[in-house]
C-alpha cells in the first residue's frame, strides 16, 4: 500500500535563491486525503487534507500563495509547485497547489518580440531565458533549464521546424511555449511537450525545465482491460462534432497574405455519408506557404474522419502505480494496451496517455489514467 506526505517550504530571496524553497516550514506524514494530477502541456494540480488538530498548522497561514508543495509517495516526488489556496472547517484545512507551469502564466513576453526563420527550439529557448533570467522579479530564477530538444518535421525524422516568423506582443509566456508544442507535433504523431519538472528525491529542491521534441513509447508490458481485469469502471466519450467530410482553411503567410484551400473527402469514411456532409471552416493564424496549409489541413481532416474515444480509466485500488514513478513502466506521453468490451463500448489498442488523476482516500490508492487515440495512429 503506497504512503504520501506533504511538504511545505519557505521561499527563498531573489537574491539568494531566485525565489526557489529553502527552508522546510512543515513536514506532514499524517495526510487524511491527497490528490494530484498531471497532463501533457498543462498545469498540474494537487490537494492535501490535514486535521486542524494538528499543532504544524500554526503560522502557516501567511506562506499562502508563496510557499513551494511537495507531495511524495513512498519516498519519491509524485508532484511539485506553489501553495496557491485554502479551504479550512472546524474539522480540516485543504490546501490546493498548483504546478510550477502555472508560474509561466503569469508573465509575460516584452512587446512585438519576432523571431524570423528560427527554428522551435530557438524561440522556446528564448522564451524560457526570459522567464528564468530577463525578468529579474520572475519566480522562476531557481529552476534549472534542462534539455530543450527541436522538433522536427516526422517523427524519428532529423529536419528541424523552421518557422517563418513568430511575433508576440506582452503574451503570456506559457500560451507561447503551448502552442510552439502544437505547432511542433507536426505529424500528429510527434509527442512535443514540456514540464518543469522537481527532482524526485524528497531531500532536494531541484526543478528543471525541459522541451521534448518526441518523448512517447508503445509500452507492450502494460495492459489494461475491462471487465476481469484491473479496470473498475470506465468513461467512454466519443464526440461527434469533430467528424467532418470537407475542410475550408484559411491561413495568413508571414507576408500577410491570406491563403485558401478546400480539402475533401468524399468516401464517406465510418457512414458520415449516410446523413449527409459535415463542413467546417479552420483559420489558421499563419502558415509558412500554399503547401503548409494544404499540409495542416489534410491532417486535420483525417483527424475528423477517425473515430475519436477519449477515455478515461477508474483502476482498482491499489492496482497500479502512477505513471512515472519507480516500477510503474509507462510515463505520460506513452502508449498502452487498452481492452474495453462492455455493450456498446468496443476498444481494443493501444492508447495515448494523456494525463492522470490520483486520489489517495482512507489509506486506498486510486489511478484514473486519461487516454485518446492519438493522432496518426
Amino acid at each position: 500500500m503506497a504512503s504520501y506526505r506533504a511538504f511545505l517550504y519557505d521561499t527563498s530571496p531573489a537574491s539568494s535563491g531566485g525565489f526557489g524553497p529553502s527552508t522546510l516550514l512543515a513536514e506532514f506524514e499524517k495526510v487524511k486525503n491527497v490528490g494530484w494530477e498531471r497532463h501533457l502541456n498543462e498545469v498540474g494540480t494537487a490537494f492535501f487534507t490535514i486535521n486542524q488538530d494538528d499543532p504544524k498548522l500554526s503560522g502557516l497561514r501567511s506562506y499562502k500563495g508563496k510557499a513551494h508543495v511537495r507531495i511524495t509517495r513512498d519516498n519519491e516526488v509524485v508532484f511539485g509547485g506553489i501553495w496557491g489556496g485554502l479551504s479550512a472547517n472546524g474539522e480540516d484545512a485543504i490546501f490546493y497547489a498548483y504546478g510550477y507551469e502555472a508560474l509561466l502564466y503569469s508573465l509575460p513576453t516584452d512587446w512585438n518580440t519576432r523571431w524570423q526563420d528560427a527554428q522551435i527550439d530557438t524561440i522556446v529557448t528564448d522564451l524560457w531565458t526570459r522567464a528564468k533570467t530577463t525578468l529579474t522579479w520572475s519566480p522562476l530564477g531557481f529552476v534549472t533549464t534542462g534539455t530543450i530538444q527541436a522538433p522536427v518535421t516526422t517523427s524519428g525524422g532529423a529536419t528541424a521546424i523552421v518557422l517563418p516568423l513568430y511575433r508576440t506582443y506582452n503574451k503570456r509566456i506559457l500560451f507561447c511555449i503551448r502552442e510552439l508544442v502544437a505547432l511542433g507535433t507536426s505529424d500528429l504523431t510527434n509527442t512535443v511537450y514540456f514540464e518543469l519538472l522537481p527532482a524526485t528525491s524528497p531531500t532536494s529542491t531541484t526543478v528543471t525545465f525541459n522541451f521534448w521534441k518526441n518523448r512517447s513509447t508503445d509500452q507492450t508490458d502494460v495492459k489494461w482491460e475491462y471487465p476481469n481485469g484491473l479496470v473498475r469502471d470506465f468513461n467512454d466519450d466519443q464526440e461527434p462534432i469533430l467528424a467532418r467530410n470537407d475542410i475550408v482553411s484559411v491561413g495568413s503567410s508571414p507576408n500577410d497574405i491570406l491563403l485558401r484551400q478546400e480539402v475533401d473527402h468524399a468516401g464517406g469514411t465510418y457512414g458520415y455519408e449516410t446523413i449527409g456532409r459535415r463542413m467546417e471552416p479552420l483559420y489558421f493564424a499563419w502558415v509558412r506557404d500554399e503547401d503548409e496549409l494544404t499540409r495542416v489541413s489534410a491532417l486535420r481532416l483525417a483527424r475528423a474522419l477517425r473515430p475519436e474515444p477519449d477515455l478515461r480509466l477508474n483502476m482498482n485500488a491499489n492496482s497500479v502505480k502512477p505513471p512515472g514513478v519507480t516500477g510503474a513502466g509507462y510515463t505520460l506521453g506513452d502508449r498502452v494496451r487498452v481492452k474495453v468490451k462492455r455493450g456498446i463500448t468496443d476498444i481494443d489498442q493501444y492508447m495515448f496517455l494523456s494525463g492522470v488523476q490520483v486520489l489517495f482516500l482512507r489509506g486506498q490508492e486510486h489511478v484514473q489514467p486519461w487516454l485518446m487515440d492519438r493522432s496518426g495512429s
